[in-house]
């Protein structure tokens, strides 16, 4: 039986949406649309992080005051809920750094790739063995199926190409950054990439 949309549901599809939106602003406007790009990810983030149980269960906390309920929900399906929702919450930071250049970005977006794609094929894998009639499964596949296209395009488009498309009218931050690149032990290229930084905020 097709479960209905709670309140967190509702609102967590209406923020994937916002936080899409303002990635193609983010894109079209440049770092002028920083600052809303910056909140609205990561209070989509935060709620992943804080509401993944009752968004994959599809529960509202209210619920959690019927016995009935609450003997229906194996330790397994809280555990994995709970993962789900802390791994969409460290896509949305990898996916954030991905926009914003900052350090370790290459690492954190690879690793929250990899996490994505091994988990999903844990899933798939253990769905396949087992066969348990979970519909958590299928909410996260979809999620999943996002975050993946999201992390992939970030971490096999080349870094300079999003340099020229994320701050194509300031040719400064993009030397900036290239210089530091370069040269990571340069103070002086540490301290002109944060100056030029600093122009956004």
């Amino acid at each position: 039986m097709h479960q209905r949309d709670t309140i967190i549901n509702k609102f967590e599809k209406a923020g994937l949406a916002t936080v899409f939106v303002v990635m193609l602003l983010r894109v079209w406007l440049g770092p002028e649309a920083n600052f809303v790009l910056l909140v609205t990810t990561t209070l989509l983030s935060i709620y992943y992080l804080w509401f993944g149980f009752f968004i994959f269960n599809k529960l509202a906390p209210i619920k959690l005051l019927d016995k009935t309920v609450v003997r229906s929900l194996s330790s397994f399906r809280v555990f994995l809920s709970i993962f789900m929702g802390i791994i969409a919450s460290y896509a949305l930071i990898a996916i954030l750094t991905g926009f914003f250049f900052y350090p370790l970005m290459p690492y954190i977006i690879g690793s929250a790739f990899m996490l994505m794609v091994v988990f999903t094929t844990y899933l798939i894998t253990y769905q396949l063995k087992k066969k348990p009639k979970l519909p958590v499964f299928r909410r996260f596949y979809y999620r999943a199926a996002l975050f993946i296209l999201f992390l992939g395009a970030l971490f096999l488009t080349p870094r300079e190409a999003r340099l020229e498309l994320l701050f194509r009218d300031y040719p400064e931050f993009i030397e900036a950054y290239i210089q530091y690149r370069e040269h990571p032990e340069d103070d002086e290229a540490l301290q002109r990439l944060r100056e030029e930084r600093s122009r956004f905020r």
